[in-house]
């Protein structure tokens, strides 16, 4: 993502009152404690680790918004 990570994406989000409530995914290729932690700390919701299977992705998402 030109310009911004998905951690100062995060972050942007949850400071806008109209985004701020939404579900956020963490997709990332650098699934470190560090960036967990810092994910878990800007409001994600959950995370899923690059590269992933399509049914991987799918349980991440329902994770957070419920069953598809």
């Amino acid at each position: 993502m030109p310009g911004m990570d998905g951690l100062q994406l995060l972050h942007s989000v949850r400071a806008t009152p109209k985004t701020k409530g939404i579900g956020f995914i963490l997709i990332t290729g650098r699934a470190e404690r560090q960036i967990i932690d810092n994910g878990k700390k800007l409001g994600m919701n959950n995370f899923i680790k690059k590269p992933f299977q399509p049914l991987d992705l799918k349980k991440c998402i329902e994770a957070v918004v419920g069953r598809l």
